[in-house]
């Protein structure tokens, strides 16, 4: 079965798709970045975040003695997570969580470094260095970076040390194929001079996230940015969706009203864009309808009252004939009288049929006891005993005509006495601020696709219309009638195993 959603849960659900087909395709541009290499991720924000940790780290253990840089170094750690160690290439331990660097994370960190032999003995004693590329990072081992260390020692205090820095430190990020955890290594200047002798250091920062939990790259901001960015985005979108769901809500409430027979119903016009050019046009179409609908009925009616005064005279013309002609055109007489009788029960349905249709507008509902109706119609129909009657409360009070009512009641019965078979079931009860009054018979039922057309004027099951199915078509036209002007509604369905229920809604009072 095709499922149906509202035109405000699809505009909804495609924003979200929307949202959704984002958030994948950044996934999948992070990812094939990382194929291409974890290093890609040290990009302007994780890379910059970083340089800025090994600076304070940096400016933090050049005011401790080594002894407490172990300490200072897990505490960072601890605090996100991670394990963070500071080393000596290839693998002196110096501070921090004792690591096993795989074999992997070493070539990526030598890649960092110059070859020493390159480099020389610190001082101006140091000979000219051979031909070949130049040191990725001079001032992490040249004169500069060792004479600002010099002149900081000897005019500040300890406590008021400022450290030369490097523009940039290399970084370089790697994930171990062994236990699958991330490593993250920054080159990281020496926090005292006497250390420059003994080797490179390089910060390793390892974490089983890529991420190291806001360390190396803190993607909480993003999630907020991400989640703002999409309240705006649902803050926009709402009072668009919604101005547009209601107009279409609307519109599709008036056509289902007259769709019903109700052409009074309007939808504001107050849009400029093509929604209020439908509105426009629903509102003409049902003032046409109406114009059509009323004026038809009002010609059938027109119609019938004029047949009425011929009827009559007719009637009075073959009873002087009964007197006149013998008993050998008894049996002439007889029909034309019965056809005469039928064309005079059809003239008295038109007025019937026309009257409801064309005096509902002049009438005001008045509050009507439900049971005392249904009373009132089996008395007056005379209907017979084999209804099976259900009980309906006293309390149920309708909003409605009361000969309207009446009529309408008293017609479907008939209708179900005719075309249904006993035993009859009236039942009432009360359902979201209405009346609900059900009368289904024990009958065939009728075809499924002549339900929609059975309130219809002049419809009937039979197409044939013999004389012996009875009845003009109009009954249920008139039953739909009396009820529409009652400000309910009236509807059919047959029943399993067989049988037909005719619903009708009124409100309550």
């Amino acid at each position: 079965m095709k499922l149906r959603l509202p035109l405000y849960a699809r505009i909804v659900f495609w924003f979200l798709l929307n949202v959704a087909v984002l958030a994948l395709s950044f996934y999948l541009v992070v990812r094939v970045q990382f194929r291409q290499g974890m290093n890609t991720a040290l990009g302007s924000l994780a890379g910059d975040r970083l340089q800025l940790l090994a600076q304070e780290l940096h400016f933090t253990l050049a005011k401790q003695p080594p002894s407490e840089w172990t300490a200072t170094l897990q505490k960072l750690g601890a605090a996100h997570d991670a394990k963070i160690a500071l080393y000596h290439l290839p693998d002196v331990f110096v501070a921090g969580d004792t690591l096993v660097i795989p074999p992997e994370v070493h070539d990526e960190a030598d890649a960092l470094f110059p070859d020493p032999s390159r480099r020389g003995p610190p001082g101006n004693d140091r000979p000219p260095p051979r031909r070949g590329p130049p040191p990725r990072d001079e001032s992490l081992f040249g004169d500069s970076f060792l004479d600002a260390f010099a002149e900081d020692e000897a005019h500040n205090p300890p406590d008021q040390r400022e450290r030369p820095w490097p523009t940039r430190l290399g970084l370089f990020m790697k994930k171990a194929k062994a236990d699958g955890q991330n490593w993250v290594g920054v080159r990281f200047p020496p926090p005292q001079r006497s250390m420059y002798n003994e080797g490179p250091l390089m910060l390793m920062i390892v974490s089983s996230s890529i991420t190291a939990n806001g360390l190396v790259f803190d993607v909480k901001p993003w999630l907020w940015g991400f989640g703002g960015a999409l309240a705006v985005s649902t803050l926009l979108w709402l009072p668009f969706v919604r101005g547009i769901t209601h107009s279409i809500r609307q519109t599709m409430d008036a056509t289902e009203l007259i769709a019903r027979g109700k052409f009074d119903v309007r939808v504001p016009e107050d849009r400029g864009d093509e929604l209020g050019r439908m509105a426009q046009a629903v509102n003409r179409m049902a003032v046409q309808l109406d114009g059509y609908v009323r004026g038809q009925k009002r010609f059938l009616g027109d119609i019938a009252h004029e047949l009425c005064s011929p009827i009559a005279r007719m009637e009075m013309g073959l009873g002087i004939l009964d007197h006149k002609l013998g008993e050998e055109h008894a049996e002439n007489l007889n029909d034309v009288k019965e056809e005469l009788r039928d064309i005079s029960a059809m003239v008295n349905e038109l007025l019937s049929f026309s009257k409801a249709a064309v005096g509902m507008d002049s009438m005001t509902p008045e509050p009507v006891m439900l049971r005392a109706v249904i009373e009132e119609v089996l008395h007056t129909e005379d209907l017979p005993a084999d209804l099976e009657w259900v009980e309906i409360s006293d309390t149920l009070i309708v909003s409605a005509h009361y000969d309207l009512l009446k009529r309408a009641i008293g017609n479907v019965l008939r209708n179900a006495m005719l075309h249904g078979a006993p035993p009859i079931e009236i039942s009432a009860e009360r359902s979201h601020g209405h009346i609900v009054l059900s009368i289904a018979d024990s009958g065939p039922g009728v075809p499924a696709d002549s339900l929609p057309r059975l309130f219809d004027p002049f419809y009937r099951v039979d197409t044939a219309r013999a004389r012996e199915t009875g009845g003009t078509g109009l009954g249920l036209a008139i039953v739909k009638t009396c009820i529409d002007a009652c400000g309910g509604t009236v509807s059919a369905k047959n029943l399993e195993p067989h049988g037909l229920e005719v619903i009708i809604t009124l409100p309550a009072v």
